[in-house]
């Protein structure tokens, strides 16, 4: 699958939904303080370190774990880090502020925007897509809501899916609009409601409803009012911005020619409002804590990204909110978040609302275990 967001990991966590009915976090935390200022004490810094040296060192001795190169950040209300390790596909040290493409963690900028527009008074989370957008995969009534949480009855077809990537590499070089993409998703819907089914193909028509309501391309809605006034200017909404140097580069394997964007245009445009940004980790952390601890969206809007509408999973040991995975088996807490999967990166936000946390991860490799380093990144804080 092109855009797929999945991982496991051994541990405990918040218990998976099991009854019928909304199953929402327990206790989260509204609105976090400011951020720390400063660096983590020496000690933490060098355990998170130790991390990600661990992770290469792993790989290097058996190239199924680990990574050949990661970069990570920390944001708390106590302080930052940012590391790196390891090389990226071009062969050349990775360092902190890489910025590579973040593959499906691009969903909760999108479900975050559609959430402004809600809270603005300017789209109804409860009517049907259909109003905002006309297309045969809305016919079936599934409502904005549905679609942000993967409700909407859109199914993946591994055949479309398998077509589509064929096409995308062809041509690396090329823009695919949200309507390119839909094209390749061929299975009728389902009827809508019932646990969650993760596809792509909910958030491509999330990114046309943003349009259609403000009138602006999905970068310049996300500027104007998310990314800008949270001061992330190290986030990139590929093809309309491109990424700054340094960048991760992709796998060499993938035989892909620079052409400023991670890891190509293709790879970035097809993935559009689901799977299309870039960013570095440091930023990808700043942005988890900020949308997370309700200093962007009001807290009742971000708690209800944190809920789950049905029991189900999408992934084993992960539940589905608003654009946001409930991780029940990557901390000891209440962790929320996303992953992120392309042929190129493999990627992990990661937020522990009690613990005022936020944790990111980003790998120039695909189907790398984020999560295990993400336990990791966590113990060495405790």
């Amino acid at each position: 699958m092109v855009l797929v967001a999945g991982c496991t990991a051994a541990g405990k966590g918040v218990a998976p939904p099991s009854t019928p009915g909304a199953t929402e976090p327990p206790g989260v935390a509204s609105r976090f303080p400011e951020p720390g200022t400063g660096p983590l004490l020496p000690n933490r810094q060098a355990a998170l370190q130790a991390v990600l040296d661990r992770a290469v060192r792993d790989h290097a001795f058996y190239a199924g774990i680990g990574a050949p190169g990661v970069t990570a950040a920390v944001l708390t209300d106590q302080g930052s880090w940012m590391g790196a390790a390891g090389k990226g596909g071009d062969g050349r040290a990775l360092v902190p502020e890489a910025m590579m493409g973040i593959a499906s963690i691009s969903k909760t900028f999108t479900a975050a925007e559609v959430l402004h527009l809600a809270a603005a008074g300017r789209v109804d989370l409860h009517a049907p897509m259909s109003r905002y957008v006309q297309h045969r995969l809305t016919g079936n009534g599934a409502t904005v809501r549905q679609a942000l949480g993967m409700q909407s009855g859109i199914r993946y077809h591994e055949p479309d899916t398998r077509a589509m990537l064929a096409a995308v590499m062809a041509d690396p070089g090329r823009h695919w609009t949200p309507q390119d993409a839909l094209v390749y998703q061929r299975a009728t819907p389902l009827a809508p409601g019932g646990g969650p089914a993760y596809s792509d193909a909910n958030y491509w028509l999330l990114g046309l409803l943003v349009e259609k309501v403000t009138g602006r391309s999905l970068a310049e809605a996300l500027r104007a009012d998310l990314l800008d006034p949270a001061g992330l200017d190290r986030v990139a909404v590929q093809d309309a911005e491109r990424p700054t140097p340094p960048l991760g580069a992709p796998p060499g394997r993938l035989r892909l020619r620079p052409d400023g964007y991670v890891p190509c245009r293709a790879l970035a445009t097809v993935g559009g409002a689901a799977g299309g940004m870039a960013a570095d980790a440091s930023t990808l952390a700043r942005w988890g804590y900020q949308l997370y601890g309700a200093r962007l969206l009001p807290a009742e809007t971000v708690h209800a990204m944190m809920t789950q509408d049905t029991p189900g999973t999408v992934f084993p040991g992960m539940g589905y909110g608003l654009g946001t995975m409930l991780f029940y088996t990557v901390g000891t807490e209440t962790t929320v978040g996303h992953t992120g999967r392309s042929p190129a990166y493999s990627t992990m936000l990661a937020v522990i609302p009690f613990r005022h946390l936020a944790a990111a991860i980003l790998i120039p490799d695909p189907d790398r275990d984020t999560a295990a380093i993400m336990q990791n990144l966590f113990a060495a804080l405790r």
